[in-house]
């Protein structure tokens, strides 16, 4: 009997780590496509400022909100979930008043910069948040 739950507990215990395991790699998956995403917008944001493509700037707009999504996935239900607002107000800004937001692009690259070396970095959203204020005035 005592050999039988030794060996269920072990295959518990197996199946637990595994699964842990799972989970730990699924969200290092997210927050690379967060990173990736990020850095993408950031490239196209200073493809835009430098040439002045607006094909440019739409494509860094569908990387902030691949970004967005990503990071919302890798942080809900934690006390970083808070950034994501800030992310989601200078996302609208960017689709629905793309004037105002294209004349703050060296603050949005400047952001993008920081999240694409680490997603994160609470500098970023820091960032993010004094760029929402900026959009807002």
């Amino acid at each position: 009997m005592k050999f039988f739950l030794i060996v269920c507990l072990s295959i518990s215990t197996l199946i637990f780590a595994l699964l842990w395991q799972s989970q730990k790699n699924d969200k290092n998956d997210i927050r690379a496509l967060a990173q990736a995403s990020a850095a993408d917008a950031c490239a196209q944001f200073t493809e835009y400022q430098t040439d002045g493509c607006e094909s440019s700037y739409w494509y860094g707009v569908a990387a902030f909100r691949s970004f967005q999504q990503a990071y919302y996935s890798l942080t809900e239900g934690t006390d970083k979930a808070v950034n994501y607002t800030f992310c989601n107000e200078v996302y609208g800004y960017l689709v629905l008043r793309p004037e105002i937001s294209q004349s703050h692009i060296s603050e949005l690259i400047e952001t993008m910069s920081i999240l694409s070396l680490d997603v994160e970095d609470e500098n970023g959203y820091i960032k993010m948040s004094e760029l929402r204020n900026s959009l807002k005035h």
